[in-house]
């Protein structure tokens, strides 16, 4: 069960302010767009050290985890690898399965609930990361 009123407004606003200042201090366009179709996922360009976040975007995964996502690209992936990411909840191996945990430790280190439980839940992560959220939560206790 989540925790109750984990994520009321104001929360969801402090850890929006608090991944957008992530992306102010290192330099990191974010821009929310609502005016691109549900099918075009989250989209990084290393380059210009920009993230495009789709507020239409069809997925469960949270816009907290997305977005804390997209940065791990750019703060922690090399950015020699591609040109453009795109959001991929399924993305396994790589540069992917890197920004997945790497999402994971940013977003605890900003607010988590409780248990393992509650935080996958609150911030939508997709069950299969479920191993990484454990052993990331079991060093932050």
């Amino acid at each position: 069960m989540i925790e109750n009123n984990f994520i009321d407004s104001y929360l969801y606003e402090e850890i929006e302010e608090s991944l957008k200042s992530i992306a102010t201090k290192n330099n990191v366009k974010v821009l929310n767009v609502d005016d691109v179709k549900s099918n075009v996922p989250d989209t990084t360009w290393p380059s210009c050290k920009a993230i495009m976040m789709n507020i239409n975007f069809y997925t469960k995964v949270s816009y907290h985890f997305r977005l804390a996502h997209e940065l791990s690209h750019l703060l922690y992936g090399d950015m020699s690898l591609q040109d453009v990411y795109q959001f991929s909840e399924f993305g396994k191996r790589g540069e992917e399965l890197i920004a997945h945990k790497n999402a994971i430790k940013m977003l605890m280190e900003i607010k988590r609930p409780t248990n393992v439980q509650s935080f996958m839940e609150v911030y939508k992560i997709p069950s299969w990361l479920s191993e990484y959220v454990e052993a990331e939560y079991s060093l932050q206790v």
